[in-house]
């Protein structure tokens, strides 16, 4: 029983090293800099406000979005950023006209006068991370520690220091996850966590911490010389992406990817031809990108198996909890009116972003009609022209991939209207912190369509299509 309860409690502490610091603590802690901060550290905890506000709002709590956009305004007027839409947002929520209680003037301080480092910067290559501080390290700065359990070996590098801006999302070689946040007050925790065992060496140089992997298992770096070996002879049968990558299982064993069949339960989406719904069209289209993906060694979930409704948000929460590597949902389009039904087919892909075509608009309409996140128009033009803007280009090339993968696949069989890569502001995408995309499989209110999408032959090769272009994606991007 007491073996029990060490592994519980070992288990609560890595939760708590992976997570980041409490959102109040982390909005508090902002907020404190702002007054006596120098420029650059201000628009440093300017843009990390910003993150933390649209946290809040996922979070749906009011009060910490009301601090927040106090920080924004406040740090805004300092550094002269325009701050109209967080003003009126903050004017919305709370229903009276932001004040400042004092005068702010912004006293600049170039004085190292913490006994606490702050970390300034960053970087990391294939098998190191490097951690830059605003003075030398010594040796009594942080501390490295093992919290191994039967199935997970972790290490963890304790620092004495605060982080006062987002961190990069980190992937080195060696290890399946590496996580960097403020675990609190003057704590920043490093945490390397993997399936087998490796070594972690620490070195100080100056002002820096390096920290560097030697991996006791085979490394992924071998990787291209597979693919120069196995490209030469190709099958006729295979696509080329298919043979290359199925040698790489071992590559892609640790990718997780989380695929989301939309709307579901009360939400049947659009009713097409002959009252097909589109709820039951793409669970069964997900199901076998699923399967498809498995076989070639992806960990792969899904956000619902069977005829349920989970809410928009919930979806890319499940994504984040799943910490996938990327995200997809899968719907089917509909034509606006009767007159387009039969001018109106294809397969379209979109990826998070304002939308620049009434098209996009109204699609992105027709998918978030039934489940809207309660925000003013404001917080929403937040969202999306600050949230997720560094998954964009990555989201991009996704979607890129995938959309060819589609039709090469399709064509063979079917005539397939191409409908393009597009932008849209897609709800069920916003809250992800991967890259993710929406396919729009077909039009289920054009005959054709609507027969195929329900047809099993034709799912097969759609979704062999789909993981076509997310093997490409990867072999483009690892």
């Amino acid at each position: 029983m007491g073996k029990i309860v060490r592994l519980f409690f070992l288990f609560l502490l890595l939760i708590s090293a992976l997570v980041s610091g409490s959102l109040k603590e982390e909005i508090e802690g902002n907020l404190s800099k702002i007054p006596y901060s120098s420029k650059k550290e201000l628009i440093r905890a300017n843009n990390a406000l910003k993150n933390l506000y649209i946290k809040a709002i996922i979070s749906e709590d009011e009060y910490l979005q009301k601090k927040a956009l106090e920080g924004i305004i406040r740090s805004s007027k300092i550094l002269h950023f325009s701050y109209d839409r967080y003003q009126k947002a903050y004017e919305k929520l709370t229903g009276r006209k932001f004040e400042n209680i004092k005068k702010i003037k912004n006293k600049v301080s170039n004085t190292q006068d913490f006994k606490v480092s702050k970390i300034r910067n960053i970087s990391f290559t294939q098998y190191s991370l490097t951690i830059r501080f605003d003075r030398a390290l010594k040796r009594d700065d942080f501390k490295i520690y093992n919290l191994n359990s039967k199935k997970r070996f972790i290490k963890v590098v304790d620092l004495k220091s605060n982080l006062f801006f987002t961190p990069p999302k980190l992937k080195l070689k060696g290890v399946d996850r590496v996580k960097i946040a403020q675990n609190r007050k003057n704590l920043v925790r490093v945490v390397f966590d993997n399936k087998s065992s490796f070594k972690l060496d620490s070195k100080i140089s100056g002002d820096k911490l390096i920290l560097t992997l030697n991996s006791n298992h085979k490394k992924i770096s071998n990787i291209p010389k597979i693919v120069k070996k196995t490209a030469v002879k190709p099958k006729k049968t295979t696509s080329n992406v298919s043979i290359l990558t199925r040698k790489l299982n071992s590559y892609y064993k640790n990718k997780v990817v989380v695929i989301d069949p939309g709307h579901g339960g009360k939400d049947s989406g659009a009713i097409g031809y002959q009252h097909k719904e589109e709820k039951k069209a793409v669970l069964e289209i997900a199901k076998k990108v699923a399967k498809e993906l498995k076989k070639r060694g992806f960990k792969v979930y899904l956000t619902r198996s069977r005829d349920v409704f989970i809410s928009l948000r919930e979806r890319t929460k499940f994504a984040n909890k799943k910490m996938a590597d990327i995200f997809i949902s899968i719907h089917a389009n509909a034509a606006p009116g009767k007159s387009s039904y039969l001018s109106m087919k294809g397969v379209e892909t979109y990826f998070l972003s304002p939308a620049r075509s009434s098209r996009a608009k109204n699609v992105a309409a027709l998918e978030n009609k039934s489940d809207m996140v309660a925000m003013d128009y404001f917080s929403k033009e937040i969202f999306l022209n600050f949230y997720n803007r560094e998954r964009i280009i990555a989201s991009n090339k996704l979607a890129i991939d995938v959309q060819a993968g589609i039709l090469k696949n399709l064509r063979r069989r079917y005539k397939v209207v191409d409908g393009g890569v597009r932008e849209g502001p897609f709800w069920v995408l916003v809250g992800a912190q991967m890259p993710s995309i929406l396919i729009e499989v077909g039009y289920i209110t054009n005959p054709t369509d609507a027969k195929r999408l329900f047809n099993p032959f034709f799912q097969n090769i759609l979704a062999k299509g789909i993981a076509d272009g997310v093997e490409s994606y990867f072999l483009k991007n690892r």
